[in-house]
């Protein structure tokens, strides 16, 4: 579910908090390339937006193909929900 008013690192974000959140935690790690379909991404932008995130230590890789967010990437999740 993308969010308009959001960029697509926002939206990725979000995707990845809510495919966690679903797991009814939303510190486990969910399939990044599933959380870019939900935020409307293609494969080669889901690569390069996550590492541009692990850099900013927004998320963390669990294996090759999952990620989680980290307390700093939970932070920015929640504040893009309060606007």
């Amino acid at each position: 579910m993308t969010h308009k008013n959001y960029t697509k690192d926002e939206n990725y974000m979000l995707a990845i908090y809510d495919a966690a959140q679903a797991t009814g935690d939303p510190e486990s790690p969910v399939n990044k390339y599933s959380a870019g379909k939900d935020a409307g991404l293609n494969p080669k932008a889901v690569d390069a937006i996550s590492k541009l995130l692990v850099q900013a230590n927004f998320i963390k890789k669990s294996g090759e193909l999952d990620v989680y967010l980290t307390p700093h990437g939970l932070k920015l999740v929640n504040n893009l929900r309060l606007q």
